[in-house]
């Protein structure tokens, strides 16, 4: 579920840039490490905001970038920080 979240939100923000996210296994371009963690539900509500660590690697599996979004309530507003900063990193990379 957090992969199909997070490349929804990828497309929805990259389409103005013209930029589009393919999920494949060879041929990529970028590789994306993604992972989310929280809310924990208690009783009495969410213990605990959402957090997700992303990293993404060339072809070749270097590592391009890496960065953390934490303190986002729902799994839907990680997914959305982290899609907003990997189009702005991939943007800067191209020059675009």
């Amino acid at each position: 579920m957090e992969r199909q979240l997070l490349f929804a939100k990828l497309n929805d923000r990259a389409a103005t840039h013209h930029i589009r996210f393919v999920l494949v296994e060879e041929g990529f371009d970028y590789r994306v490490a993604y992972g989310v963690a929280g809310p924990v539900l208690t009783p009495y509500g969410p213990a605990a905001a959402s957090a997700s660590v992303t990293r993404v690697f060339d072809p070749s599996g270097a590592e391009l970038f890496t960065f953390a979004r934490d303190g986002r309530w729902t799994p839907d507003a990680a997914a959305n920080a982290t899609a907003k900063e990997i189009i702005k990193r991939i943007r800067r990379l191209r020059g675009i």
